[in-house]
């Protein structure tokens, strides 16, 4: 069973700290309830400040290790651009972290 999360109710863009935090605790609440997949669906939402991506997924990418985070976090519907601004915020917890 996956669990969807639809993003795009907090506007086409992300870039305010309390929606990440938002985002980020919904998602970490549905993977710590269950073995379930977690959809980030990403539709409408046409980009999002480095801070937020690390914020939310790359705050993720570190508590999960990458093969949770690969294999039960799903970003679907997410322009090139906004892969791109999730990529450089894990990127960027990841060099924090260390």
């Amino acid at each position: 069973m996956n669990t969807k999360i639809l993003v795009n109710r907090f506007g086409p863009i992300l870039s305010n700290q309390s929606e990440g935090l938002e985002i980020y605790t919904e998602i970490k609440t549905c993977l710590d309830n269950s073995n379930n997949i977690v959809e980030i669906d990403l539709s409408g939402v046409i980009s999002m400040a480095t801070f937020c991506a690390k914020q939310i997924f790359g705050q993720l990418f570190i508590e999960y290790g990458s093969v949770v985070f690969n294999n039960r976090i799903i970003i679907s519907n997410a322009s090139g651009d906004l892969k791109s601004i999730i990529r450089l915020g894990i990127r960027n917890a990841i060099d924090t972290k260390n």
